[in-house]
């Protein structure tokens, strides 16, 4: 026997499909979008370099330590 399924799993699975439509739907509209554009590939490009710019960075010069000029010394009393 098929147990009839209510009426809340019914809406979740709509709810579900529906936003997956319209998630669809923003890609293929972005997608479009950027083919039409003949500047998008300069866009896109210019834009992940600036995103990755800071990996791309030289490692920094070694440092070196701070050392006193002048060394105290003490003298012990006999």
């Amino acid at each position: 026997m098929v147990e009839p399924q209510n009426d809340s799993n019914l809406a979740g699975a709509r709810s579900r499909r529906g936003m997956f439509a319209v998630q669809c739907a923003v890609l293929f509209a972005l997608f479009g979008l950027a083919i039409s554009n003949h500047a998008s590939p300069t866009l896109i490009s210019d834009a992940v370099q600036a995103e990755y710019a800071a990996s791309n960075m030289a490692s920094p010069a070694l440092m070196q330590l701070a050392q006193p000029a002048v060394v105290a010394r003490t003298e012990r009393e006999n």
